[in-house]
């Protein structure tokens, strides 16, 4: 029997593009209650405490798929109190569109977890019984030949979806737990894989040894892979003549609850990425033993990338403690367009939910904190909007100050009724547009103030502020002086204005160079500032009422520059999914 420790390196792991795994499965509402020792027949005992996960053997082999790298769409039922397990499946990378939630009652699962991480479970399959054989064949249409559908023993027609998945030229395997007789009914012969811990061996075989049972029930499965879990002994393979030993890792096992099904899903997941058997078996091992380390089935399930580390490790190594659940360094990679997670997917893919490409980046300080770079796609849409309002109030106030500026040039030859109505109309159209502006450029600073949360670093957050307050006392300024009227008061708020947005535009630039968006160039750059700070406010501090219109249509063309170039910068950041 050869062992399953090897030698590769973490970038021999993905070296072709993985096909997609198909879960036909369970879910379950887990009530899980910790108790110093499991109760025995007749007993009473008083939990230390309660706690709801979400759960189900489908669900979390699925998810675990997921993280640890695979394509995973999944089938499934659930009730509305169960829609959160859904929520949580999406999280992890699986494609939900055919998980249903619809039902009256959801699968539940009573879990009891004694202090040395022994569990006994029950479970009521509720949803699950319900899933048809029509839902299934619908499920298995869209997969290709070859890929892996994995079943469960928790949902109705097992039997009949083994044989539906033969028979499209799929894959199907069985995890065949939990263990009852109707187990017997299955025709091993149909099944590509088939994993089962000691207990589900000796149902399914007779006997009690695992080597005799292994044997059995590869010479009933041939050319099949056959695994049989041994807890926290590793497990054991057989594929064919070839047979498989991984002696597992050693952990402190907080709770052992959802350890299988981590095997499975990680197994299943380097299968589907092409890693060998051997390499499966010990990610496979490395993912059960992580699991073991965290409170929960799902939510304690490891990322690829501590899999992938344990999983290099010599078998019977100890692995060091988890970071607390919580904190970010176990929770896999989110794409900033959706939220969708891509752990399982690589540089250069497609985010499935929003088929934004996944770039590698690093992002560093403040932008470290998905927070605060959510913060800065919300206020780079704020700030596109007021710009935006602004420009057009702006363009539309050009038309009533020139019909002004040539009825003044006349002279006082044309004082007639038409000429008066003229005057009369452009000056009320013009301050119509003027209080139009006003109201824009009031929702400027709280555009400024949310893209000041969302900027990288403190000192950059700090500028944005001081531009916001700036900002805010100019439009203060302007809304004086536009009523006294008092046109030294409109210039100089105007003039404070042009400089703040040149102060946004460079330190939006810089954000840009701190964190490698590359979405903003240094020529672009320059018109930003070209055309709103460098042409309007020599204009402006000369005070020039017939080069007036020249300076606005170039802060108008300016203002456009600066949403451009934000909103340029927030579709960069949505689009890089991955945090490296």
């Amino acid at each position: 029997m050869s062992s399953a420790r090897h030698a590769t390196n973490q970038s021999s792991i993905h070296l072709t593009r993985p096909t997609t795994l198909h879960v036909v499965g369970s879910m379950m509402i887990d009530r899980v209650m910790r108790v110093a020792s499991l109760p025995r027949a007749g007993e009473t005992v008083a939990a230390l405490s309660s706690e709801t996960y979400a759960g189900g053997k489908g669900a979390n082999q699925a998810a675990a798929a997921a993280r640890c790298g695979a394509r995973v769409r999944m089938l499934g039922r659930t009730g509305a109190d169960g829609a959160f397990i859904r929520a949580q499946l999406k999280d992890a990378g699986v494609h939900v569109g055919a998980v249903s939630t619809a039902d009256a009652v959801s699968g539940a699962a009573c879990v009891m977890v004694a202090r040395d991480g022994h569990n006994a479970i029950v479970i009521a399959p509720q949803s699950n019984t319900r899933i048809t054989v029509a839902q299934i064949e619908a499920f298995l249409a869209s997969a290709h030949t070859g890929e892996i559908v994995l079943f469960q023993n928790e949902c109705a027609h097992l039997v009949e979806g083994i044989a539906l998945a033969a028979a499209r030229g799929l894959r199907p395997w069985l995890n065949a737990a939990p263990a009852d007789e109707s187990l017997l009914e299955i025709k091993l012969e149909k099944l590509a894989g088939l994993v089962v811990n000691e207990h589900e061996a000796e149902l399914l075989t007779g006997v009690r040894d695992v080597q005799q049972a292994l044997e059995i029930l590869a010479s009933r499965m041939k050319n099949a892979t056959v695994i049989i879990t041994l807890g926290a002994h590793g497990a054991i393979a057989a594929v064919g003549s070839a047979r498989y030993l991984h002696r597992g890792f050693v952990v402190d096992a907080i709770d052992t609850v959802g350890c299988g099904d981590a095997f499975v899903g990680a197994f299943l997941a380097a299968i589907t990425t092409h890693c060998d058997v051997a390499q499966a078996l010990a990610r496979a091992n490395a993912a059960g033993a992580l699991t073991a380390m965290h409170h929960g089935a799902m939510r304690a399930l490891p990322t690829i990338a501590e899999v992938n580390v344990a999983s290099l490790l010599p078998e019977g190594t100890r692995l060091k403690q988890r970071a607390p659940l919580g904190d970010g360094s176990c929770r896999p990679l989110q794409c900033q367009g959706c939220g969708y997670d891509i752990a399982a997917q690589k540089i250069g893919e497609k985010c499935p939910e929003c088929a934004h490409v996944i770039v590698d980046t690093r992002f560093t300080d403040r932008w470290t904190q998905p927070s605060v770079r959510t913060n800065f796609v919300l206020g780079a849409t704020r700030f596109r909007n007021a710009t935006v309002g602004i420009a057009l109030a702006l363009l539309l106030q050009l038309p009533p100050l020139l019909v002004s500026q040539m009825t003044s040039r006349t002279g006082s030859a044309r004082t007639g009724m038409a000429s008066t109505l003229i005057t009369f109309t452009s000056s009320m159209v013009y301050w119509a547009f003027t209080m139009w502006v006003i109201f824009q450029i009031a929702l400027v600073p709280f555009a400024i103030f949310t893209l000041a949360r969302g900027a990288s670093s403190e000192q950059l957050r700090r500028i944005l502020l001081g531009v916001m307050v700036v900002r805010t006392a100019s439009m203060l300024l302007l809304i004086v002086g536009a009523s006294q009227p008092s046109p030294d008061a409109v210039f100089v708020a105007w003039g404070l204005m042009v400089l703040c947005d040149g102060a946004a535009a460079v330190v939006l630039w810089r954000i840009d160079v701190e964190q490698r968006l590359r979405a903003v160039s240094p020529l672009r750059l320059c018109i930003c500032l070209a055309f709103s700070v460098l042409v309007p406010l020599p204009l402006v501090i000369a005070r020039d009422v017939y080069w007036l219109p020249v300076a606005l249509v170039s802060y108008v063309v300016g203002m456009v520059c600066c949403a451009l170039l934000v909103r340029a910068m927030a579709r960069t950041l949505q689009t890089r999914g991955a945090v490296a």
